[in-house]
């Protein structure tokens, strides 16, 4: 009896322990974490998950000579590669298939925190300890981001005890429900990753690469004379700005299509302006599919179109927001051209 009083008064002592365990500072803790997913070496199994799509990737990670190198290659459906160094992107995807790479990843965006900018997010974010808890069999800190207001979503990011690395990413919708997550089942921190890693040879007759420099959220596109965008964003939600100003070539090579990423210093949207002859063949009106929103109208002979991991609300007001700057092709003389847009049913 005396050894089971002894068991139990263990026991409780154990919980009592857990449950008074030292609150974690979140924004410090998101400092670590981004630094971890930049410095550490790993390697381990991912799976994604979103609208109607799950994937298992395998990843390797290394940092070597203040560079980074990062390869994930797809062990489910057609294959497919995504190589980073440093801050540019390679996809290798079969012949005939697009992938949009004009965002980061989740881990992306969040590996760009630091302790100033999280200061300058807490204006539109809370947030918030998670506790503890467990992923790929490692003990695991949990915070949350949360919106303060309808325009973003918010994140829940379950960092590694030991390594700080970011084991678990998830976007979550305005009742906090999961709409898209990143998440390894596996992982491992090996001292070296040898260069033989991070190297692949692609058939041009049968894979496409795609090639994207990923933009800093602490770069601000240069907007003087000579490199204005082709339209105005007149309103913008609260803390987005201009963070990547380009021109990219069309996949058919009939052209260009202008580039602007916008961003609030966490959550992101792309506006795309390209010249269009043909109104009726257009994408117009807004859709989804999972948490992507996309919203296409025509302002003058420009077709634009939006797209972002943001609530439609969101995408819906940059869009409404867009006129043409050069006098003279506006409809009315200082306005926004606005006109009657169909709706595109959404995705269920």
């Amino acid at each position: 009896m005396r050894k089971l009083w002894l068991c139990a008064g263990t026991a409780a002592a154990c919980v009592t322990a857990s449950a008074v365990a030292e609150p974690i500072d979140p924004a410090a803790l998101l400092v670590k974490a981004a630094e971890a997913s930049r410095t550490t070496n790993y390697q381990g199994v991912v799976i994604y998950r979103g609208d109607e799509l799950f994937e298992v990737l395998r990843v390797q990670h290394r940092f070597k000579d203040d560079s980074e190198r990062e390869r994930m290659i797809s062990l489910t459906g057609e294959p497919r590669q995504l190589l980073r160094i440093d801050n540019r992107l390679i996809c290798i995807l079969p012949k005939g298939h697009m992938m949009s790479v004009e965002r980061p990843t989740l881990k992306g965006f969040l590996s760009q925190l630091t302790i100033e900018r999280i200061q300058q997010l807490k204006q539109w974010y809370d947030f918030r300890d998670e506790g503890q808890g467990r992923i790929a069999g490692r003990p695991c800190n949990g915070v949350t981001i949360a919106p303060k207001d309808a325009f973003r979503y918010g994140y829940e990011v379950w960092t590694d005890q030991e390594s700080r690395l970011p084991l678990k990413i998830s976007l979550t919708g305005p009742r906090g429900q999961v709409l898209e997550q990143v998440m390894f089942t596996e992982v491992s921190y090996p001292d070296s990753i040898p260069d033989e890693a991070f190297e692949t040879e692609v058939d041009p007759r049968k894979f496409n690469l795609i090639t994207r420099n990923l933009p800093k959220l602490d770069a601000v596109a240069p907007l003087d004379e000579h490199d204005k965008p082709q339209v105005k964003l007149e309103k913008l939600p609260p803390g987005f700005r201009i963070i990547s100003h380009d021109d990219r070539p069309l996949p058919d090579g009939s052209g260009q299509v202008e580039h602007l990423m916008l961003s609030d210093g966490l959550s992101s949207v792309s506006v795309f302006s390209e010249v269009q002859q043909h109104e009726e063949k257009v994408f117009s009106g807004v859709s989804h599919i999972g948490p992507v929103q996309a919203y296409g109208r025509m302002v003058g002979s420009l077709h634009i179109t939006i797209v972002g991991e943001v609530p439609a609300q969101t995408i819906r007001m940059i869009g409404d927001g867009l006129r043409l700057p050069i006098p003279g092709i506006e409809t009315q003389a200082g306005s926004s051209v606005t006109p009657v847009l169909p709706r595109v049913p959404a995705k269920n």
